[in-house]
């Protein structure tokens, strides 16, 4: 449950929403300046409680939360949107390109046969009421209003200035966030660590799976120390000597 640099705090939650817990499936993150917070997604509808624990477990108010940044509108980054809404009152801040979906103006894809069955088998078999139950829940995602559109390119004004930057592909209007100070890169899904390689996230989930790739390999070339991912690891130095080969120039 760290504070990776200093008002940076990555929680590590688990489909259940236990923070800390071995089945971490995502990564939130807290940017907290001068007491005021800017919340990075927000999960599933089962990460709330996950969240908040480790909020009280750092003295971190819910009415702190100045604005929640979207990623993008898959489930898992929307899913507990609501309920941060209603404690904090914070404003929602998303691309133009995703902001529709969010707000449930355009209907939300659902989970393609193939990835679900895909996801469920790896669930061991004494587990996997559970899951299927959860994925039930998560499915269902109340739709919120969407206070700031942004294109990309805009800059945040809190710990040296946070970069805001439209990385397609995974969806229409991925954002990746990008620290100039700390040299940290906030990567959404766009990219992922696994067993200590930063590589691209898989082609299956993303909606244009070569914008995608393009998104990845573009971000990759400009350059971070730090590295975030939603899901997966972090790392605060060194992140450039991890990156997939496939990522990197030839």
């Amino acid at each position: 449950m760290p504070e990776i640099l200093p008002g940076i705090h990555v929680v590590p939650l688990s489909t259940g929403g236990a923070p800390g817990a071995a089945n971490v499936s995502m990564n939130i993150c807290l940017l907290v300046d001068d007491g005021k917070i800017t919340m990075v997604d927000a999960g599933l509808p089962v990460s709330s409680a996950g969240l908040l624990a480790y909020m009280d477990e750092m003295a971190l108010a819910p009415q702190a939360i100045r604005r929640i940044i979207i990623t993008h509108h898959h489930i898992d980054h929307v899913g507990g949107l609501n309920e941060m809404l209603e404690l904090s009152g914070a404003e929602v801040w998303a691309h133009a390109d995703d902001a529709a979906v969010i707000e449930g103006t355009v209907p939300r894809a659902g989970i393609a046969p193939e990835r679900l069955e895909a996801m469920l088998a790896a669930v061991p078999v004494e587990q996997r009421s559970a899951a299927e139950a959860r994925l039930k829940q998560s499915r269902a995602v109340t739709p919120a209003v969407v206070d700031l559109r942004l294109v990309g390119g805009e800059e945040l004004n809190v710990l040296g200035g946070v970069q805001l930057l439209h990385t397609p592909g995974h969806t229409a209007g991925h954002l990746c966030l990008y620290l100039p100070a700390c040299s940290l890169l906030i990567a959404g899904d766009l990219l992922r660590m696994e067993n200590g390689v930063i590589c691209a996230s898989p082609a299956g989930y993303a909606a244009d799976a070569e914008e995608s790739l393009a998104s990845a390999r573009r971000i990759v070339t400009a350059g971070f120390e730090g590295f975030v991912g939603y899901h997966g690891g972090y790392v605060v130095s060194g992140a450039g000597k991890l990156v997939s080969p496939e990522l990197l120039p030839a």
